[in-house]
């Protein structure tokens, strides 16, 4: 890995963290750790496509391959996911709307959906095409969707306020600035960045050669990170458009998360989990923070704590781990199920990790005690 490579994991003790339980299959809430309550659904047998928290209804919402949106509630414990809507697509990503009510989900039938309550409604089709992508900003009242090579921009009345369908590849990323001006599109051969207010402005291009598969643009807007097909991700710096390259990682890059104040990013791929240090000048020259244990699995997705820097990692044999970056420390939220972890969301205060993985059971964690000492 440039920057120094990976370093080797944080000692990982399970019974030195008072691990009550782990790899017990018995469901219901339990404590096995001396932070973590835990309480799963069973699982249903259909993989999982999203998993988003809608703050709004204090839910966590799922979509399933078989066109079913699941929801559970996060107020009380031990809740069970119930079924909220049917739909006669397959969704293939989502996002929580504006102002954190209702969620949109985009189809492999070509279609822009907003559940709110059980209630759907679309939004937009686009005739063919599905709709792999979706980004949302709160503050602007905007919606962005991807669908093939071309981008949509709708403000929150649905009317489209920017369109943009010449990137040299299918979009599979999309992220707005924090200030919402523009929104960031990943593709192969890099990432273009259109300027919203200025429709027929050719876009700022962020060149590396490759096929990009992600893109998030940090929260302090210093930094737009992608991930890519080739296990590696890379970093440019948005005044300057320098770039940075992060590789090393043995798996493809599935997910990636910035912390709050856009210190860190964490990014799944390895069997530990990652975090980059881009404060300064970015993170060239320096190596990535880690915590997990190495073993046989790796981390397929990452979630960032939404105040503090932790960050949540699912692994590929269902195992959910939460750790301070700096201390490189971390706890067992959730033993192994033996099927990976599909999705990993965070409420809005921290308190509660929502984790589902192949077999479609929901796992919702709650933090009992602060991780960062």
């Amino acid at each position: 890995m440039t920057g120094g490579g990976m370093m080797g994991a944080a000692g990982f003790d399970p019974e030195a963290l008072g691990i009550a339980g782990a790899g017990n299959p018995d469901a219901g809430a339990r404590i096995i750790s001396p932070s973590v309550k835990l309480s799963e659904s069973p699982a249903v047998g259909v993989h999982p496509t999203f998993t988003v928290i809608e703050p709004a209804e204090a839910r966590a919402v799922i979509g399933y391959g078989d066109g079913t949106i699941r929801g559970i509630g996060l107020v009380l414990d031990g809740a069970q996911p119930s079924v909220l809507a049917q739909i006669a697509a397959t969704p293939i990503t989502a996002a929580v709307d504006i102002g954190g009510a209702g969620v949109l989900i985009g189809t492999d039938g070509g279609e822009l959906l907003r559940l709110g309550g059980s209630d759907i409604v679309k939004l937009a089709e686009t005739g063919g095409p599905w709709i792999g992508e979706i980004a949302v900003h709160s503050g602007k009242g905007l919606r962005a969707f991807a669908a093939a090579k071309a981008l949509t921009v709708l403000d929150a009345g649905g009317a489209v306020v920017f369109e943009a369908a010449d990137h040299p590849s299918t979009v599979a990323g999309l992220s707005f600035s924090p200030d919402g001006t523009r929104v960031a599109a990943a593709h192969y051969g890099g990432v273009s960045v259109w300027k919203l207010t200025e429709p027929d402005h050719k876009p700022v291009r962020l060149d590396w050669h490759g096929s990009h598969t992600a893109v998030s643009w940090s929260p302090n807007g210093q930094f737009i990170v992608s991930a890519m097909q080739d296990k590696e991700m890379h970093c440019w710096r948005w005044k300057d458009r320098t770039g940075m390259r992060m590789s090393g990682y043995p798996s493809k890059i599935r997910a990636i998360a910035w912390t709050a104040d856009g210190q860190y990013v964490a990014a799944s791929g390895a069997d530990t989990v990652t975090s980059w240090d881009c404060s300064g000048k970015g993170p060239s020259g320096k190596p990535p923070l880690e915590f997990g244990y190495v073993y046989d699995g790796v981390v397929r997705q990452v979630a960032a704590h939404p105040a503090d820097h932790v960050v949540a990692g699912g692994y590929s044999d269902g195992t959910v781990l939460i750790g301070a970056i700096e201390q490189e420390t971390a706890m067992i939220a959730r033993p192994a199920s033996g099927h990976a972890v599909t999705g990993l969301a965070w409420t809005a205060d921290g308190g509660t990790l929502v984790a589902t993985d192949e077999s479609g059971a929901v796992a919702v964690m709650r933090i009992l005690e602060p991780v960062v000492s």
